[in-house]
């Protein structure tokens, strides 16, 4: 968190007697807070700083996206006061955290479940997570072996430094490794215009991405095994777990916060900041998830 104080200076002129008196008044000091990291989470994060800022003049907050193993490495170095993150701080992160003298503080602001999306065109319309699996790992090469047509499937996904990457490879490859051929794209907006622009195309995106452009796409229906319900990525769906690839999103600080940037994380917590996590399409965290994160700002 860093402070400054604005330039603008006052100065008043006041007649009395044979003199002059001078006045000069500064304006309140400026508190900038830098937040980073996962693009899951940037459109929420925007959200919510854009209206903090509107009851908090004096604050101004900077977000910026790059994946959520980039915003825990920029807390690691104290460059940032908010690491935005789509998975878990991994032990290594943390242990490099405490030799640089940071200790970094979770906190679980929202849930969001993960969209498959297809082009418009793809007459497919569920996929079993092992199918999911198999595209992804290279064991499917053609929408045809899974009941579509005779054409390959063209997997896009994240980079390396994502969070979304990382909790992916994890829950639905099983720690197999990424196809050698898939397009590793920097965001969730990219993945997202890259399949509405390719007819074979299939991608993995945060619900609230692919919520927006759901006119443009399909969002298949994930069943757990081939005799399961397929469901789709809505908020009941993934509040009932029965729709199987969800998580929590979560920001970290370096130990519990004060001044500004405790007041940030409240209001994350909110009903003001939770309702915005409702309307940008994600989830909000359950309230007793939400009291006790609350008593840790005590």
């Amino acid at each position: 968190m860093r402070t400054s104080i604005m330039a603008a200076i006052v100065i008043l002129i006041v007649a009395a007697g044979a003199g002059y008196y001078w006045y000069t008044a500064q304006t309140p000091q400026t508190v900038q807070i830098q937040q980073k990291g996962s693009d899951t989470l940037l459109i929420l994060a925007q959200r919510w700083a854009e209206e903090y800022m509107k009851t908090h003049r004096n604050v101004e907050i900077v977000v910026s996206g790059g994946g959520s193993g980039t915003g825990i490495s920029a807390l690691i170095n104290k460059q940032i006061d908010i690491a935005d993150a789509s998975r878990e701080i991994k032990k290594s992160e943390i242990d490099q955290a405490k030799v640089n003298g940071v200790n970094p503080v979770e906190w679980k602001v929202a849930i969001d479940g993960i969209s498959i999306i297809i082009n418009k065109n793809n007459p497919i319309r569920e996929i079993t997570l092992d199918e999911l699996r198999r595209i992804y790992n290279g064991t499917i090469t053609k929408w045809s072996q899974i009941g579509g047509k005779d054409a390959p499937v063209i997997a896009y996904g994240r980079q390396s430094t994502s969070g979304t990457y990382v909790y992916f490879e994890e829950e639905v490859l099983k720690n197999d490794k990424y196809r050698s051929d898939m397009n590793q794209l920097a965001g969730n907006a990219e993945i997202v215009q890259a399949v509405i622009n390719d007819p074979n195309g299939i991608g993995y995106v945060g619900v609230g991405y692919a919520e927006g452009r759901k006119n443009e796409l399909s969002i298949l229906s994930v069943k757990k095994n081939a005799d399961s319900t397929p469901y789709q990525p809505t908020i009941s769906n993934i509040l009932s777990k029965n729709y199987p690839i969800s998580r929590f999103l979560y920001v970290y600080t370096n130990g519990v916060p004060e001044g500004a940037v405790k007041d940030y994380i409240k209001f994350m917590l909110s009903s003001e900041g939770q309702n915005i996590v409702e309307q940008v399409g994600y989830i909000k965290v359950p309230q007793e998830i939400l009291t006790e994160q609350l008593n840790k700002l005590k």
